[in-house]
């Protein structure tokens, strides 16, 4: 056997390691217990957070509401217009700075000129007021003094003023006469004189408003379809926020999803396009710590402005007028190619004579373009070298070429498109004929246009803050939202069950629609997107057949929910 001292050295050796974990337990436990007090007062900080901004959105809400219902104390359905109805100047009036893109497209160097035309003869006329309102006011004062003495006078001799004749009230024709021999005795010539006179008509148009003339009588056609529509309130469920793709560097202009599978593909002002996949996201429904892209598309001579997707082959446009389709990248591809190296994935590429603004791939095989030169140019999905386009869809109102600010294919296989007079026009495919020119009742600027998955319907999205609903065989608007948003509402896209529809507005806020009964369904928190300047959210989109919602903002994020 084994000594005894042996032994004993053993026996101190394993106390000796169990008083150690012993200690070594007692402090981990104590440690647990301070880490547990700390999460505890954590989260009791969290839960109080919440509720201030639960009661935050509530006060938001309650105001925004109160002002809804001051605005519509005034008469109802009235737009201030900036010119004509349904013009060129058809828009609400909405401060913009230059400073990024702008949202909508410029108007022609004529109408600028004019417009700065009018501002400096209304500065004039301002100025020209003011002076005269000074010299008005010496002969008021003057003729009061007179007035006043003569009475005085005839109260002192004891004659009756009522004797007195009493003066002719003076016409219009009196007063404009009265206001030129005042001009012209102050020196200004003529023809300074009518130019301001023209110049007050002008402003005085301005003011006055116009009323909006709302579809009437009951629903009929599709928009009665639409209205029995019966949906289960599954359908309409709450959308919660899975992620953040933060790659873009500038902000977010276009969003677009494959058919089937979850993959997207966004374009932005930083002159690329990049594809996600959001594969692993569906599938364990999991927020991942950070999301990269499948991969990033360079090639863009400017700022990308729409974007496209089909099952086979990607699309992009930017301002320089390039077009550029793109095929699906590899698996085992990397996100970045090497410095100085082009695309292996580009397939063709289309020019045009400006800056593309909306993107649309109908059945694999045609690309329609939407440029702001007036035309919506067809081109075929192929690698053949096109130097023309095959056809051009143009629409004009009253000899005025319009410019279109988006387009799609609806269900009856017919080209659709909004323009900036807040008209939509429909076209035929094959003959390349205008078919329909839809005019929208309030003629503000329409942003984007989206067809209904099985109903003959259009939606339009408009920079007054409103949505409106047109119906192809009916050839009108037969169904407007006035104030969906506080702002311009710049993306509008409906969902494949046909009830729900998702806009996206520069207010920094994103909303679902029952667009039975035009009812809000579920209203996400404020400041979905972060503003930049004046734009907050440029696009959203709803996938054809998996449950995602996707957005893309001024801050230069996609949201998933």
């Amino acid at each position: 056997g084994a000594p005894p001292g042996n032994v004993k050295d053993a026996i101190d050796t394993i106390l000796v390691a169990w008083k150690s974990i012993e200690d070594e337990r007692l402090n981990w436990s104590l440690e647990k217990a301070q880490l547990e007090s700390k999460v505890k007062r954590l989260e009791e900080s969290v839960e109080i957070h919440v509720k201030v901004q639960k009661d935050l959105v509530q006060k938001i809400k309650m105001l925004e509401y109160a002002l809804t219902k001051k605005g519509n104390a005034a008469p109802q359905n009235v737009v201030q217009p900036f010119g004509k109805e349904n013009g060129p100047r058809g828009r609400s009036i909405r401060k913009v700075k230059y400073k990024t893109l702008p949202t909508y497209l410029p108007d022609t160097p004529a109408r600028i000129r004019e417009i700065m035309e009018e501002l400096r003869a209304c500065k004039e006329l301002k100025n020209g007021k003011k002076k005269v309102a000074k010299s008005d006011s010496v002969e008021s004062a003057k003729e009061d003094t007179k007035s006043t003495e003569k009475t005085e006078a005839k109260v002192s001799t004891g004659t009756s003023l009522e004797s007195e004749p009493t003066e002719k009230p003076k016409t219009e024709d009196d007063v404009k006469a009265e206001e030129k021999s005042k001009a012209v005795s102050r020196g200004t010539p003529e023809k300074e004189i009518e130019n301001s006179e023209s110049n007050v008509k002008v402003s005085e148009e301005v003011k006055i408003p116009v009323k909006v003339a709302l579809p009437e009588g009951p629903p009929a056609g599709e928009l009665l379809k639409l209205r029995n529509l019966d949906v289960k309130k599954s359908d309409m469920k709450k959308w919660t926020p899975m992620v953040q793709a933060r790659s873009h560097l500038d902000g977010v202009r276009s969003v677009s999803f494959h058919p089937k599978q979850p993959l997207i593909f966004s374009g932005s002002e930083d002159g690329t396009a990049k594809l996600w996949n959001m594969d692993r996201l569906v599938r364990k429904k999991k927020k991942p710590k950070k999301l990269e892209p499948v991969y990033t598309f360079r090639g863009h001579e400017g700022m990308v402005t729409c974007t496209a997707a089909s099952a086979k082959v990607l699309a992009s446009g930017d301002t320089s007028g390039k077009v550029i389709l793109w095929g699906y990248p590899e698996k085992k591809q990397t996100a970045y190619t090497e410095y100085g190296t082009c695309s292996p994935f580009t397939l063709n590429t289309f020019n045009h004579n400006d800056a593309v603004w909306s993107l649309c791939i109908f059945s694999s095989s045609m690309l329609f373009a939407a440029c702001s030169d007036g035309s919506i140019s067809m081109w075929e999905v192929s690698l053949q070298e096109q130097k023309e386009a095959a056809k051009k869809f143009v629409a004009t109102i009253d000899g005025v070429k319009q410019i279109p600010t988006s387009v799609t294919v609806g269900i009856s296989g017919n080209l659709m498109a909004s323009y900036t007079s807040g008209a939509v026009g429909i076209f035929d495919l094959e003959t390349g004929k205008e078919v329909s020119l839809m005019r929208s009742p309030t003629g503000s600027h329409a942003m984007n246009i989206q067809a209904h998955p099985f109903l003959d319907l259009l939606a339009t999205s408009n920079l007054d803050g409103s949505y409106q609903i047109f119906d192809p065989s009916q050839g009108k608007c037969v169904d407007i939202k006035q104030n969906a948003h506080r702002d311009a509402v710049t993306s509008i896209s409906i969902n494949e069950n046909g009830v729900a529809m998702a806009t996206a507005s520069h207010d920094m806020s994103i909303r679902i629609w029952d667009i039975r009964k035009h009812a809000v369904m579920v209203d996400m928190d404020p400041n979905q997107h972060r503003k930049k300047y004046d734009e907050a959210i440029h696009c959203i989109a709803y996938h054809p057949s998996v449950p995602l919602l996707a957005s893309g903002g001024a801050d230069s994020i996609v949201k998933v929910w």
